[in-house]
């Protein structure tokens, strides 16, 4: 292929692997070795006597549950990909394609009340993963005065549920039995779903006034938020149960991308800014229940919101104080979002202003980072990090003698 003149290099690759994880993380993701371990507190209990004397007496007990069959997950993987430059490497690139499967899934599992404990770390049967991801360099312009060149990542990821504790014979309308694999309500996986499927009550909206009477069917008041109801016979017609819940969406994103610009002018002037985006994920937006945080009776909140009101009927916030005293619900909102992450300006002083003060270079700099996000879909805080995120900005100078 040498003698074409558009292919300056070709690669593909082939890829197979096996590798295993035993890092297991508490409620905030940091990796914890103990968390295998049982935990033994103490704690205080009374007892009184006949003759009316009471006395405090300390008690161990086992706190969190240990679990002695714990194993390694175990990743499989394999990976297809070509690397390529074009038109004598003014692109430059790679396209990738994976399948991995993940056995024995470290995680925490929800356990019935019970059992005396809230959750234990585990293993869960298999989950698939398939992927995809494309990398593009390009130089778009080069000339003595003017060079700009651009980098486009994208990527996406997709998983699926294949097993997790094992299966049950289920008895078919024709009475034959099929044996099904079991889902696990409680962590909100369902077998053939993504581990990060979004399954809960859909919001259509706000009950408003002239609804008031419908409203009290289900224990609701103008003002609260409205669900879909999929049952609508039987004990359950006004009550909002498990039957009524449904996959609204994905807490991971669809897809991910970034694209980075460079420029540089007259040999001296450099210019760059990087976008990164995040599409299609949902988060928690519970804010929109206006249940806000406070001293004693709930009179402050952290962030301007608008509320419903009969004289500002809104359809996408509820009632103050709704969360205590309305519809017990999950409010999720798309998060995606466009970040415009870094802009960086720079001067490079020429060398011969240099050379006489001894000087090898001196470039005059400033930079910022988190310039500004779009998110079309979210209004509080920021849509990645679910809370305030700083910008910085940043001047100086760098010098080499």
């Amino acid at each position: 292929m040498k003698s074409n003149k558009w292919l300056s290099y070709g690669k593909l690759r082939l890829s197979y692997g096996v590798n295993g994880n035993r890092d297991i993380r508490d409620g905030n993701g940091t990796v914890d070795p103990n968390r295998a371990l049982a935990v033994i507190t103490s704690d205080k209990y009374p007892t009184v006597t006949p003759g009316g004397t009471a006395t405090a007496n300390s008690a161990l007990y086992i706190s969190r549950m240990a679990n002695a069959d714990l194993r390694w997950e175990r990743t499989t993987s394999l990976n297809a990909g070509i690397d390529f430059a074009l038109f004598n490497s003014r692109l430059n690139g790679s396209i990738d394609v994976y399948s991995k499967k993940t056995t024995n899934l470290l995680v925490q599992r929800t356990l019935p009340q019970v059992s005396g404990f809230a959750n234990v770390i585990s293993n869960i049967g298999q989950v698939n993963n398939k992927g995809f991801e494309f990398n593009l360099t390009s130089k778009n312009i080069v000339s003595n005065n003017f060079n700009w060149s651009s980098s486009f990542n994208f990527f996406l990821n997709r998983n699926k549920i294949v097993h997790l504790y094992g299966a049950a014979d289920v008895t078919n309308a024709d009475g034959t039995v099929s044996r099904v694999e079991n889902s696990d309500k409680a962590n909100g996986w369902f077998i053939g779903k993504d581990i990060d499927v979004v399954w809960d009550y859909k919001v259509l909206g706000v009950w408003q006034t002239n609804e008031k009477d419908e409203a009290a069917k289900y224990g609701a008041v103008p003002g609260d938020f409205k669900l879909q109801k999929l049952v609508n016979s039987g004990p359950n017609q006004y009550k909002y149960t498990d039957d009524d819940k449904q996959f609204i969406g994905y807490e991971s994103p669809r897809f991910t991308w970034s694209l980075r610009n460079d420029f540089n002018i007259y040999k001296n002037f450099d210019f760059g800014f990087l976008l990164l985006s995040n599409w299609g994920q949902l988060r928690q937006y519970n804010q929109a229940i206006n249940n806000q945080g406070g001293v004693s009776i709930s009179r402050t909140s952290s962030y301007v919101q608008p509320y419903w009101t009969p004289n500002n009927p809104i359809n996408d916030y509820a009632r103050l104080n709704s969360g205590s005293s309305g519809t017990t619900v999950n409010v999720w909102r798309k998060a995606s979002f466009i970040r415009l992450n870094t802009v960086s300006l720079g001067y490079n002083f020429p060398k011969s202003w240099l050379t006489p003060l001894k000087i090898q270079s001196a470039k005059l700099y400033a930079n910022v980072s988190n310039a500004a996000v779009y998110a079309p879909h979210w209004d509080f805080w920021d849509p990645q990090n679910d809370g305030p995120t700083p910008r910085y900005i940043s001047v100086g100078v760098n010098v080499v003698f």
